[in-house]
């Protein structure tokens, strides 16, 4: 009778796993009406601890925001794979308590798109964020650790991988094109120090960004806020002029007891000899190369990127420079182009062109089994301006092998021994003529010789930093009229009753060249003696602003 029932037993056992295998494997719903008849809440759980991620601290004391560099400027991803670097000064002098770096990233992707953004802080990979299809909006803090805190800079990398064709039908254009990566110009690095509020190096972090600088009313005070502006601007700090309504955190002044001091109203006096390195220095710790002091001009010194990077497609360089920061005023002639490459496939090669200012000067193809390419472009003199851009593509001609194969990354980079070099004629007339001889006069006076508008010292402090070469050491009131060369700054309205009496001064006209701002381009330049000087300011506002080289 036992055997009888154990029998029995297994025959029922069998009947429901071979049911409910059926059952399972026809899609049917009988397994769903079984599982739900069976109340799970009392079915005993595994609970397995999460780690919690690291906590951002809530800052304490006084807030210091350090905005993302080149706010003004796009700076993001432009497909994938592709990467962006940032460089975060953190004020010197101050004892931070704590920090994060706030990240936001605006992204478009196509439909079928997907990838990820890498967030690395000194080369150490500290966040990650996965990019949805379409339009999104990321954020992301990172706490920043007692060592970043202790750097004068923290170097932020934002690296990006994925696709925009959803692994189904590869894109036509190796790079994915369809993405779009903007980090946002409100990310930026918020600290926060226990230093009382008082001190000058608190100040000096603590400013508004741009930095208002008071402007003046005077004719000298004026001067010195025009120069100081520009000087800046060139070393990487914007400074605007402060409004009425607005108190502002710099004030200029030909000589003080220091440097950077501190005046009764909280307001930081800068002193025109070295007042501007200094505050620089301690806003922008370690942020802005020098200007060349002597040639060759390699790009790192033109703050041109030489990482090494992943590419697929093209590789795109831009080495900007401006005749008035280079050594001597003198214009570069010749680019020589150091590249360090992978290798390609057996009968595959690169192919490198380069412009400047938009002109396609060179294009040649290199063996793609080399890892090195050298070759040294002429710059013509005709085309280069006060402020200019050297362009470097690098293209990959690899084919594809089938529609739905995207090839391997490839790999390049600017090397550091890529220079700019001045071999060759000089030009002899115009603005490279003019700097040039500035440069050799070393010591230049400026004055404002009208009271100015703000809006005319905005435009005067642009005219100046295109032109005045850096190196020039510039004075100013009294000493500035015994320089041998001068820069006058006036009204239109004044120089037109100059003008008219230029029967009484002619003789002195010879030397004395006329600038006149022309929107987005070179200022032009023209002789105060040549006839055509009163049809080119016939139709100018009276406020506006002009300048007069005397030299």
């Amino acid at each position: 009778m036992k055997d009888f029932l154990r029998l029995l037993f297994i025959a029922i056992l069998s009947f429901v796993i071979v049911g409910v295998a059926i059952a399972y494997t026809r899609d049917s719903d009988v397994l769903t009406r079984l599982t739900s008849a069976v109340d799970t809440s009392d079915l005993p759980s595994l609970k397995f601890s999460k780690p919690a991620p690291d906590p951002v601290e809530s800052g304490s004391g006084t807030e210091i925001w350090i905005a993302r560099p080149n706010v003004d400027q796009w700076v993001g991803l432009a497909g994938f794979p592709d990467s962006a670097e940032l460089r975060f000064a953190l004020p010197s002098g101050v004892k931070l308590s704590s920090g994060t770096l706030k990240i936001a990233l605006d992204s478009q992707l196509s439909e079928d798109g997907d990838g990820r953004v890498t967030v690395s802080l000194d080369g150490i990979r500290r966040g990650e964020v996965v990019l949805d299809p379409g339009r999104s909006r990321h954020e992301i803090e990172i706490a920043l650790r007692e060592d970043d805190l202790l750097s004068d800079a923290l170097i932020v990398t934002l690296e990006g991988r994925g696709t925009t064709s959803g692994g189904q039908i590869c894109p036509a254009d190796a790079t994915n094109s369809g993405a779009a990566i903007t980090l946002s110009a409100d990310s930026g690095l918020s600290l926060f120090t226990d230093d009382p509020i008082d001190t000058r190096a608190v100040r000096i972090a603590t400013m508004a960004d741009p930095a208002r600088m008071a402007f003046g009313s005077d004719t000298e005070s004026q001067a010195l806020a025009i120069w100081a502006r520009q000087d800046l601007a060139r070393k990487g700090m914007a400074v605007r002029f402060a409004t009425d309504d607005k108190a502002p955190d710099l004030v200029m002044a030909q000589s003080a007891g220091s440097s950077l001091t501190l005046d009764a109203a909280g307001r930081i006096v800068v002193a025109a000899a070295n007042g501007t390195d200094a505050l620089r220095a301690a806003r922008m710790s370690g942020t802005a190369a020098p200007a060349p002091r002597a040639w060759p001009i390699t790009v790192d010194q033109l703050n041109a990127e030489t990482l090494l990077k992943n590419f697929r497609g093209s590789r795109r360089w831009t080495v900007p420079y401006s005749l008035a920061d280079l050594p001597d005023g003198l214009m570069p002639r010749r680019f020589a182009i150091d590249l360090k490459t992978s290798t390609l496939a057996p009968g595959n090669e690169w192919v490198v062109r380069v412009s400047l200012n938009g002109h396609l000067l060179e294009t040649r193809r290199f063996d793609g089994q080399g890892d090195t390419i050298s070759l040294s472009v002429a710059l013509p003199a005709d085309i280069q301006a006060l402020s200019n851009a050297v362009l470097l593509e690098l293209i990959d001609t690899s084919p594809n092998e089938s529609i739905c194969r995207v090839g391997p990354d490839a790999q390049a980079q600017l090397l550091p021994t890529s220079r700019l070099t001045p071999q060759g004629a000089q030009p002899s007339e115009g603005w490279p003529q003019m700097v040039r001889a500035l440069a050799d006069d070393k010591i230049i006076g400026l004055n404002v010789m009208t009271p100015l508008s703000q809006g005319a010292g905005r435009t005067a402090a642009s005219v100046l930093g295109a032109f005045l070469p850096v190196e020039s050491e510039v004075v100013f009131g009294t000493e500035a009229e015994e320089a041998s060369a001068r820069i006058e700054l006036t009204t239109v309205a004044a120089l037109k009753s100059a003008l008219r009496l230029a029967g009484a001064f002619s003789a002195d006209t010879q030397t004395i060249w006329l600038v006149v701002p022309n929107q987005d381009v070179d200022p032009t330049l023209i002789a105060l003696s040549d006839p055509r000087t009163s049809g080119l300011i016939e139709h100018l506002d009276d406020d506006a602003a002009v300048m007069l080289i005397d030299r």
